[in-house]
C-alpha cells in the first residue's frame, strides 16, 4: 500500500504529463490558426500577409511595417511558429495585424477571397475540430 507521499507524487506526475500535453495542444491548434490565417489572406503586395504577428506573452503588439512583404507568406509562418513554440499553458496566444486595411479585406475587400476567409471561416473550421478532439 502507497504512502501519502507516493499518492501526491503521482499526483504531481499526472499534472506535469496533462500540462504538458496541454501544452503541445495550445501550441498546434495555434499554429493551425496560424497557418489558416495566413492563407487566407489575400495578396496584391504581400503586405498585409506579411504583417501577421504572434505574441505568447499575452499583450497585443499592434505592430505594422509597410515594407514587410510576403506575398507566399512563408515567411510569416515560420516566425510565428517560432514564437508559438515558447507558448505556455495560461497565457494567450494573440495572432494579429495591423494592416490599416485588415479589416476592409476580412470584409470582402478584395476579389481574391470571399468576406471571412482570411480570419472568420478558418477559425470556425478549426474550432469544430478542436470540439471534435481531431487537433
Amino acid at each position: 500500500m502507497g504512502t501519502a507521499k507516493d499518492f501526491a507524487q503521482g499526483l504531481k506526475r499526472f499534472n506535469d504529463v496533462a500540462r504538458k500535453k496541454a501544452t503541445r495542444r495550445l501550441r498546434r491548434v495555434a499554429q493551425k490558426a496560424l497557418e489558416a490565417i495566413v492563407d487566407g489572406t489575400p495578396v496584391l503586395t504581400g503586405c498585409c500577409k506579411g504583417n501577421w504577428n504572434v505574441s505568447t506573452d499575452g499583450a497585443l503588439k499592434r505592430q505594422f511595417d509597410a515594407k514587410k512583404l510576403d506575398p507566399n507568406g512563408a515567411a510569416t509562418v515560420a516566425a510565428g511558429r517560432a514564437k508559438i513554440e515558447s507558448a505556455v499553458l495560461g497565457v494567450a496566444v494573440y495572432i494579429e495585424n495591423s494592416t490599416p486595411y485588415v479589416i476592409k479585406l476580412e470584409n470582402g475587400g478584395s476579389r481574391q477571397k470571399p468576406p471571412g476567409a482570411m480570419v472568420a471561416q478558418p477559425l470556425a473550421t478549426l474550432k469544430a475540430a478542436v470540439e471534435a478532439g481531431a487537433t
